[in-house]
Formats: structure tokens, sequence, C-alpha cells
């Protein structure tokens, strides 16, 4: 399985790429929405679930994850903030493998919601 992770902060980023990848998992970090989402659109194949921080510069996070939903729909998403009430509103998507985390979350909380993710990818068309 291949992880895209987005996030601006270094440390952040590098925790989560090390954790996951000690998870077994293929894990590619971006530090922007943009170059996150060039590579998504070279072959959206290669990625099983793509973990976005909300507040990004340039291009945010929630855009993004717009944007990646049009693109393929049924495509599993993490969205992750510190301000609670964006992950609210990102829930009005709907989109049917979409999980939220509020910053800070441990680790256990994201292989949760990872889990999720991949039990309704199973059930998921295509």
């Amino acid at each position: 399985m291949h992880i895209v992770v987005v996030d601006d902060e270094p440390a952040l980023l590098e925790s989560l790429r090390a954790y996951l990848t000690r998870l077994g998992y293929v894990v590619t970090g971006f530090q922007n929405a943009k170059a996150a989402w060039d590579y998504f659109v070279s072959d959206s194949s290669v990625c099983s679930v793509i973990i976005v921080d909300l507040t990004l510069g340039g291009m945010s996070g929630e855009e993004l994850i717009r944007k990646v939903l049009a693109h393929k729909p049924d495509m599993a998403v993490v969205a992750t903030s510190g301000y609670h009430p964006a992950l609210y509103d990102l829930r009005a998507l709907r989109a049917p493998r979409l999980a939220t985390l509020e910053k800070p979350f441990t680790p256990q909380m994201l292989t949760e919601a990872l889990k999720r993710l991949f039990s309704n990818q199973k059930a998921a068309p295509g």
C-alpha cells in the first residue's frame, strides 16, 4: 500500500513517514498541496490513501482533497487539522472513504482511521 502524506510541518511529515514506513507502507511525503496534486495526477493508481493537513500555504488541504475526490471519487482520504471546525465542514463532502483526525492525534488514532478506510475500500466499487 502506498500512502501520500501532505503536511507543511517538516517534523510532523517526517514522523508520519517514519511511523507509516515501520508499519510496512510505502510513503511519499510533500510539504505543499501543489506538489502532491502534480504527483497524484501523474498516476493516481499508485496511491492507496492520501493524508492531508487542511492548513497548507498556497493550495489549501481542503482544495487538494476536493480536487483529488473530483478526479478519483473513491479515493481514501485522511484529513487532519488542529482547527476542529474545518474538519467538521469537510465532512459535508460525504465522500465514501473520508476520515478526519484532529491534531494532535496519536499513532493509534491514525492506525484506526487507516483500518476503517481500508475496510471501506474492500466494499467500494472500482
